[in-house]
């Protein structure tokens, strides 16, 4: 993984520095890439079981709520999960990438990871529609069941943002969630979706995800897990102290 090119390479050619031009500096050594980041830390995530990172994440972000039920539960990570628009969209922002989609069951989790980047405003010219809405409303149609018991969709968008941007917090407003969804499938509740959506929007910060990591009770790891974990609080230092 570059995490270890990022963090060894003393000499020759080094990771481009905070600041420059991506068009500049070959993906690879761009330390200002959120997708180099996300690929090194939850590749490495994968490798342990939910109640390590994703239950504490989780429980975190959604504060009050336990997921303890999935402990056990056998999960599905897609990286960059190209989700297509419901037809008839009125809105033309081609197919968007979510970056990772983790699935449990009946729980999706979509995970949009930014690092030095913000939130993708209006995309397109002709609204006012921004990549969170985007993502909710490709989400619904990509996984919400039209008849049956329905799914839980969390939205969780990870950043070293401080706080958490009023870009996503507006869309604890339910009608807000309702206006720019794409009301393509007659036999679901829009309405009933929204209101759901919008208890299941939350934010973390890069630095919430290494403090999981540092605070494991070591006794309760195995070999592998406990070297994992320190590599990946590591990197994770590293990367946040370039962000100071």
């Amino acid at each position: 993984m570059s995490r270890i090119y990022e963090l060894n390479k003393p000499t020759g050619k080094k990771p481009c520095p905070p600041g420059t031009r991506v068009n500049r500096c070959a993906m690879i050594v761009n330390e200002n890439s959120e997708d180099l980041l996300t690929s090194n830390v939850f590749g490495l995530l994968l490798y342990l079981v939910p109640a390590v990172w994703l239950i504490p994440l989780l429980e975190l972000v959604f504060k009050g709520r336990s997921f303890r039920h999935i402990e056990r539960s056998k999960i599905k990570v897609e990286f960059w999960k190209k989700l297509p628009s419901p037809p008839g969209a009125k809105y033309h922002e081609g197919t968007p990438e979510i970056d990772i989609v983790i699935r449990i069951g009946r729980l999706v989790v979509l995970l949009e990871c930014k690092y030095r980047s913000p939130i993708q405003g209006e995309l397109a010219r002709e609204h006012k529609r921004d990549q969170i809405l985007k993502y909710l409303d490709c989400g619904v149609y990509n996984y919400w069941p039209e008849s049956g018991t329905p799914c839980e969709i969390l939205f969780v968008l990870l950043s070293d943002m401080q706080e958490e941007p009023e870009i996503l917090s507006q869309y604890r407003d339910p009608e807000k969630i309702l206006a720019g969804l794409t009301q393509a499938r007659p036999f679901i509740d829009y309405e009933d979706v929204s209101r759901r959506l919008a208890r299941n929007i939350g934010h973390a910060r890069w630095s919430d995800l290494l403090y999981i990591l540092e605070h494991q009770d070591p006794k309760r790891l195995n070999s592998t897990e406990s070297m994992i974990i320190a590599d990946l609080i590591v990197y994770l230092r590293h990367k946040l102290r370039a962000t100071k």
